[in-house]
């Protein structure tokens, strides 16, 4: 199993380039620039990066195409990859931060990242793309200009029809905080989905976006945790049941403004929220603690590589650069 790297948004190219760059002198697969709605253009900050790299995949995550019009995606999918030589990896998805920023419904979410992502994949294959579905529509698209291997398409899914949609359409599939405790509802669904459309695991990528938050201060470590805990799965039930009891599960549902408040404001206080309940969601949802946890996270990601994940792509936070030197010295040799 391999690794990915997923930056903060919040980076300069300059700095994008330069993590970017390490994490290609340490062997990891790909590194991905997060498409936030409060910060630069993702597709934009990576370009310096594909033109300074040589081996690593270059990615944007997660692109919807409520924001862009899938031939839009594809036409910057293109020129990325056309930058990095064949190397560059996107996301489509039909959540993110940008459909809410615009204000625009999502209306048949699973039906439009479907014709989303086939309009992508289709211009890459077609000298002439027309196209006419129930969401989008295309017309005489010709990307001739561009030579080589087409770029990646994974869909950012963790939900069962997305898993499903993504089996028939994608490259490959990319989901978020899904932990081993999850597995079983979604792996054998995904490979029975894959079956169906006369696809095999050797041409399909599954990916898991988790959260990594190793420091030397384990204090630090669990601080940036808990600040990050709003956005692993969003809360939602599903990512609460398999750690916390169905009475702790249901108040956090029902508030999660302390979560968001943390998050907002950069900081690691739950208010209101019984300590048991953070420590045990921060222990489920994320890698963290200090050096020492090290291991005992390696095998958590043993876990993965044997449940049939081609990669697991960690998303670094404060002090990027520690963390891929720590991963890369720590833990990409426990996985190769």
């Amino acid at each position: 199993m391999e690794l990915d790297i997923i930056l903060e948004a919040d980076l300069t190219p300059d700095q994008i380039t330069e993590l970017g760059l390490l994490a290609e002198q340490y062997g990891f697969r790909a590194i991905w620039a997060q498409n936030y709605a409060r910060a630069r253009d993702a597709f934009m900050s990576i370009v310096p990066l594909a033109r300074a790299s040589s081996r690593i995949r270059i990615g944007v995550v997660i692109v919807s195409p409520y924001e862009m019009h899938p031939l839009k995606i594809a036409n910057a999918a293109l020129t990325l990859n056309e930058y990095c030589a064949g190397r560059a990896v996107v996301a489509v998805g039909a959540g993110g931060e940008w459909p809410t920023v615009m204000k625009i419904g999502y209306g048949k979410r699973v039906r439009g990242a479907r014709e989303a992502i086939e309009i992508i994949k289709g211009s890459f294959g077609h000298p002439v793309l027309n196209y006419d579905g129930e969401v989008y529509h295309a017309q005489g698209f010709a990307a001739q200009w561009h030579a080589g291997d087409p770029p990646l398409i994974y869909d950012g899914a963790s939900g069962p029809r997305m898993l499903q949609m993504a089996a028939a359409v994608a490259d490959g599939v990319m989901m978020s905080d899904v932990h081993p405790e999850m597995f079983d509802d979604r792996l054998p669904l995904l490979r029975q989905a894959l079956a169906d459309n006369c696809r095999s695991d050797a041409d399909f990528r599954v990916s898991n976006f988790i959260a990594w938050h190793i420091k030397e201060d384990r204090d630090a470590s669990l601080t940036e945790a808990r600040r990050e805990l709003i956005i692993r799965g969003w809360l939602d039930r599903e990512w609460l049941v398999p750690y916390v009891n169905e009475a702790e599960a249901d108040a956090i549902v029902g508030n999660k403004w302390p979560f968001l408040k943390a998050y907002r404001e950069r900081h690691g206080n739950i208010d209101g929220v019984p300590k048991h309940v953070v420590d045990q969601l921060v222990e489920g949802l994320s890698l963290s603690g200090d050096n020492s946890d090290i291991e005992r996270h390696i095998e958590r990601l043993h876990k993965f590589a044997a449940a049939g994940f081609t990669e697991v792509a960690l998303r670094v936070h404060d002090d990027p650069a520690d963390s891929i030197r720590v991963i890369g010295d720590r833990v990409l040799p426990a996985l190769s």
